[in-house]
């Protein structure tokens, strides 16, 4: 039977194991959620760049990128980071980083040296091979005036050495320590020299012989050679007024050599312009040889000019063992040849070692002599 009483509501009571038990369920779920989502995120993409080309490799001849086209024509051979090797620098010199170097000497691509050149008076009969068959010899004999500022020196039969000391006058301090050394020698001062008429009196006063170095262009525009120097592309007007500065600035030389000119020397008609302006004057020349090509006797016998010619250079590198083994070169020619003209300049290491050198050298069987005694002449009517 259904009974007819109303059936009584069952309270749920809220069971507090379960409900932490449930809380602690879902904290999980969340945590293990969150977990796995940050596994599982993919990388964010990286920020798009434009990419650029690479700019080209410069090379050290390229000019500036802002230059005209006929500005960089004009600066690349000038441009440089550190000077040619084997450059001959001032002791005390500094190195600029931009535009050339004022330097002794010029880098030679390789040594020049200049063996068994003949002593003795050069006729110009016909039947004497040398170059001034195709140059007319000089019409006009000046008075050789250098005769006046050699000093006198007879050949007594031993093999003869002439030592060159030039570049002098700028370093002073070296060029007193060159002046010092004994003699006679051929004492060389830079045009540009300042108080060179103190510098040649003391030289002089030492017994040594004077000459002039005289800047000629050199093949590297690199290189520095010094103010009025003597171009290839000058007109024959530009070239005397440079000549004619340069000679002027001093006096009672015997003659002049190069400094530098390894694009000069090589350009006859220059040195032809040369040659007669020292033949005019009566003034010897020296060529240094800073190029294989020179054409400095060539000029030399067609204007009727007494010359010399460098055998060796003594410090063109600057390292004690080379410049011994120079002046053993020195040496070894001068017993084969009867003679030797060598070229040094004053700088630590050659001051170092041609001192003691030099000392030695009578003992060893050689005569020193000054330049004039070894100069070639060039016409029948002279002599020392």
């Amino acid at each position: 039977m259904v009974s007819d009483q109303p059936t009584q509501g069952r309270t749920i009571r809220p069971n507090p194991k379960r409900q932490v038990i449930l809380v602690a369920l879902a904290l999980m779920g969340l945590a293990i959620g969150y977990g796995l989502g940050f596994l599982f995120k993919p990388s964010p993409a990286p920020p798009v760049v434009k990419s650029e080309p690479a700019p080209p490799v410069k090379s050290q001849s390229d000019p500036p990128a802002h230059l005209s086209a006929e500005n960089k024509t004009e600066l690349t051979p000038r441009a440089h980071a550190l000077p040619l090797p084997n450059i001959v620098l001032p002791e005390n010199a500094l190195l600029q980083g931009e535009g050339p170097v004022r330097a002794y000497e010029e880098a030679l691509p390789k040594e020049v040296v200049v063996t068994v050149e003949r002593l003795g008076v050069r006729k110009t009969s016909p039947s004497t091979p040398i170059e001034q068959a195709v140059i007319p010899p000089a019409t006009v004999k000046a008075p050789k005036t250098w005769h006046k500022f050699a000093i006198p020196v007879t050949p007594d039969g031993r093999p003869m050495i002439a030592i060159v000391f030039d570049d002098l006058g700028i370093d002073k301090s070296r060029t007193r320590r060159a002046i010092a050394l004994p003699g006679p020698m051929s004492m060389s001062f830079l045009t540009y020299a300042k108080r060179a008429a103190e510098q040649i009196g003391a030289a002089r006063e030492a017994g040594h012989e004077i000459w002039m170095h005289v800047p000629m262009e050199p093949s590297s525009r690199s290189i520095d050679p010094g103010p009025k120097v003597l171009l290839r592309e000058a007109s024959p007007e530009e070239l005397a007024s440079s000549l004619e500065w340069s000679l002027d600035r001093f006096d009672g030389y015997v003659g002049i050599n190069n400094h530098m000119g390894s694009r000069f020397t090589t350009y006859l008609p220059g040195m032809e312009v040369l040659m007669a302006e020292l033949n005019r004057r009566g003034l010897a020349f020296l060529d240094s040889v800073t190029s294989g090509g020179s054409m400095g006797r060539k000029a030399a016998v067609a204007a009727g000019v007494d010359f010399a010619i460098r055998n060796i250079f003594i410090d063109h590198q600057n390292d004690l063992d080379m410049i011994n083994q120079q002046l053993a070169k020195i040496e070894a020619l001068a017993r084969k040849q009867g003679h030797a003209i060598a070229i040094g300049h004053p700088r630590e290491k050659t001051l170092q070692a041609i001192t003691p050198w030099l000392k030695g050298l009578e003992e060893k069987g050689f005569q020193l002599v000054p330049v004039s005694t070894l100069l070639q002449q060039t016409d029948t009517g002279g002599g020392n």
